[in-house]
């Protein structure tokens, strides 16, 4: 826990209340909380990464690129650690003042019942083997009422206590949202002369049993092979050979463990390089499916909700061509009084329904296990 907690929750309660595009994360394993915030709201969307080389900030972009949710980047006037913050922090923040136009809403958004996933389950298995898809992610949402803006901050601050091993975040932008989440999946991450990307599906409960001693059933073994089988069919396009793989391992996340292939490239990419990448690998295979234009066709068909910024990709980047881009997974979008938390699984054509809920409920635990302690 950081020792200056309460200023760092007022900073933070700060940024939301006063509508200021702001950045809080913990990087995985790091301990340490740092902070962006852009103090106008001059936002800038992209539509590729190459677009904000040699800038500092942070990016924010959604699962379907073709939807009417655009990319975000987020500018990091104000840089902090949280360690850094104090009374004076705030006055910073009070100084600039931002002033929204007019109130906007933050909508409304529709739980997914049991009865209804069960159906788009049950659609998703006959669609899977009538056109021979591999693989598609279908996903819900859980309604948290009783939580919403003034749960932000300390639903955030109690992830990034519990989940060292996770990308935990909080973003906020101005007519866009509020999202939080504790993502286990690295997206593509270049830093300190190291480039890394994983490979991630295949869900258990963990149980308390011993994570190394976990067996897995074919069914997650396959789902796992194949989004290693797309991670390693867009290296091979992008001519990078020479990578060092690791898996797939059972690697824990809160209380489920998920199989994991981590892939070390070469280090010589530049950033532009390094943007065509990451173009290429998201959505992955473990939030969308396979084939992908296929799967992505049937999830906008049987999913009636809008996925927004959920299983799109988010993290920081820096001006020096480091970037740390994650999967947006066991995220929370924030309403006024609400939290819209999604979760999701890969379905196959082997799938059983009952099966798939317990699945995500089991995911969804990850977060309702801390924020609501």
């Amino acid at each position: 826990m950081v020792e200056n907690r309460n200023e760092l929750s007022s900073f933070l309660c700060c940024c939301l209340q006063n509508n200021f595009p702001f950045f809080a994360y913990q990087l995985p394993k790091s301990g340490m909380i740092q902070i962006g915030v852009q103090t106008d709201l001059d936002l800038k969307d992209y539509h590729s990464l190459s677009e904000l080389d040699e800038q500092n900030g942070f990016v924010f972009s959604p699962f379907d690129i073709e939807s009417c949710h655009k990319s975000w980047f987020i500018r990091s006037d104000i840089n902090l650690a949280a360690t850094e913050i104090d009374s004076g922090s705030i006055q910073l923040l009070r100084s600039a003042d931002i002033k929204m136009d007019e109130a906007y809403p933050l909508g409304r958004i529709f739980e997914s019942p049991h009865e209804l996933y069960f159906d788009q389950v049950t659609k998703m298995i006959n669609d899977l083997k009538q056109f021979k898809l591999e693989k598609a992610i279908l996903s819900r949402i859980q309604m948290l009422d009783g939580m919403g803006m003034n749960c932000a901050v300390d639903s955030f601050l109690k992830l990034s206590e519990s989940y060292d091993s996770a990308f935990v975040f909080l973003v906020s932008i101005p007519k866009v949202g509020t999202w939080i989440g504790a993502s286990p999946e690295t997206l593509l991450s270049s830093k300190n002369n190291a480039i890394e990307t994983v490979a991630l599906a295949g869900t258990q409960k963990l149980a308390g049993r011993i994570v190394d001693q976990i067996k897995w059933e074919q069914k997650e073994v396959y789902e796992q092979a194949l989004v290693s089988s797309y991670v390693e069919k867009v290296l091979e396009n992008h001519n990078v050979s020479d990578y060092h793989r690791t898996g797939p391992v059972t690697a824990q996340a809160g209380n489920v463990v998920h199989l994991k292939t981590t892939y070390m490239l070469p280090n010589g990419m530049n950033f532009h390089q390094l943007s065509n990448l990451v173009q290429d690998l998201h959505p992955t295979p473990a939030v969308c499916g396979l084939p992908k234009s296929k799967a992505m066709d049937l999830i906008r068909e049987i999913e009636r909700h809008d996925r927004e910024y959920y299983a799109g990709y988010l993290g920081p980047i820096e001006s020096n061509g480091s970037i740390s881009l994650f999967v947006n997974l066991r995220s929370m979008k924030v309403l006024e009084n609400q939290m819209a938390l999604f979760v999701g699984g890969g379905i196959t054509a082997d799938s059983i329904p009952e099966k798939e809920w317990e699945e995500t409920c089991l995911k969804a635990q990850t977060l309702l296990n801390v924020i609501r302690s």
